[in-house]
């Protein structure tokens, strides 16, 4: 385990606060093979605390700074294009032109470079908060459900299907973005998604709803089901960028967030 991997382990015990000022110091130590880590997580948290522009800068210096050298940076997308779209988003700094200049210091064909051009040329098409993480179809219409895996389950009784098959029910109704049904079911059965990305979609659902509360507290029950995708992937970030998640991303949910072990810290404090 890496130094950052170790700053970003103790930042999921719940001092995520704490633990930033120290991600900040390893990020800007250009001359680390892993300062890297500690900037995606460091981005990941200044998401949380409003601070998108500063969250863009980091990515901004560290890229310029690291990746002409061509080190493990050049492998990886997110969080570093995230911080560019937020920061459109959230601090008014347009993130075309950024994206296309930082892309420069990235060697040729390496992913992060082809992640950058591609996100650049995409907003010229898409309007920019549609490509953020887990950004879902909410308001849009149901589809139908004849085709989608676990179709033949829905309509069965739920509480007599096994864990795996009341799985794939809620990704059934999450792939036909048939919220209703959703709904009828969390409200009939009181229980929720064990999926982090659909107890995201549900919430995202609540808030074009006007469903505040039922909406927080699905991103409550989202924090259990989490589970970094990399070492260095500290806190899930969708309800802080996306601005109808932050209609029930309210001051609860991230003191909830941010002072609470997730992942697999949560799951060794237990």
């Amino acid at each position: 385990m890496t130094l950052a991997e170790q700053v970003i382990s103790g930042a999921r015990r719940g001092a995520f606060r704490e633990s930033l000022a120290e991600l900040l110091g390893l990020a800007r130590d250009h001359a680390s093979p892993f300062g890297w880590e500690a900037a995606a997580a460091a981005i990941q948290i200044l998401f949380w605390e409003d601070r998108f522009a500063e969250a863009a800068q980091l990515a901004e210096d560290l890229i310029v700074g690291t990746a002409p050298a061509g080190g493990e940076i050049c492998d990886q997308d997110v969080p570093f294009d995230t911080a560019f779209l937020g920061a459109q988003i959230h601090a008014g700094l347009e993130a075309a032109p950024r994206l296309v200049r930082v892309a420069e210091s990235v060697p040729t064909g390496r992913v992060l470079q082809e992640e950058l051009l591609w996100t650049a040329s995409s907003l010229a098409e898409r309007p920019v908060v549609d490509m953020l993480p887990n950004a879902g179809a909410w308001g849009g219409e149901a589809k139908p459900l004849e085709g989608v895996i676990g179709a033949d389950l829905v309509g069965r009784e739920y509480q007599e299907l096994s864990a795996r098959q009341q799985r794939v029910v809620w990704q059934a109704l999450h792939s036909a973005n048939d919220f209703p049904k959703a709904r009828d079911l969390s409200e009939r059965t009181g229980e929720t998604p064990e999926q982090h990305a659909i107890c995201v979609w549900m919430a995202g659902w609540y808030a074009t709803e006007g469903a505040l509360a039922e909406g927080e507290e699905m991103l409550l029950a989202a924090h259990r089901r989490w589970w970094p995708y990399q070492a260095w992937d500290a806190i899930p970030d969708s309800m802080v960028l996306h601005p109808t998640l932050r209609l029930v991303c309210t001051d609860r949910v991230r003191e909830y967030y941010l002072t609470r072990p997730i992942g697999p810290e949560a799951e060794k404090a237990q």
